[in-house]
């Protein structure tokens, strides 16, 4: 499939944790692509829509970020559903934490699309 967005999403199938608003224990997910716009996750938990309006998202360590986002599409494969996340609330200081994350742990997939940039 042809890439069409605009700011493309970079491929790191990065294991991490959602954490939703309602103080539900964290839920293990994996970030499958993510860029500056949205991102792919998948998890074996099914969640509302509605939970992506306000979560946490743990990558690693030293990296979490606060967003908010709507469900563009939901899939559900091999016991595990995709989300395809499209942000409504991000910060600009986040969008920067993100494309250094990418940068400095996936710097072949910026290689790939060097052409579009950050």
């Amino acid at each position: 499939m042809d890439e069409r967005r605009i700011k493309p999403r970079w491929q790191i199938n990065q294991g991490a944790e959602l954490t939703f608003e309602n103080g539900v224990r964290p839920v293990s997910c994996v970030v499958e692509d993510i860029s500056l716009e949205g991102m792919r996750v998948s998890s074996n938990k099914n969640l509302f829509d509605e939970a992506f309006a306000n979560f946490k998202l743990t990558l690693s360590e030293d990296f979490e970020f606060s967003a908010g986002a709507n469900v563009s599409w939901h899939d559900a494969m091999y016991e595990r559903n995709i989300y395809g996340l499209s942000f409504n609330r991000v910060a600009g200081e986040t969008k920067n934490k993100i494309s250094e994350y990418v940068k400095n742990n996936f710097h072949s997939e910026l290689v790939k699309q060097w052409w579009k940039g950050v």
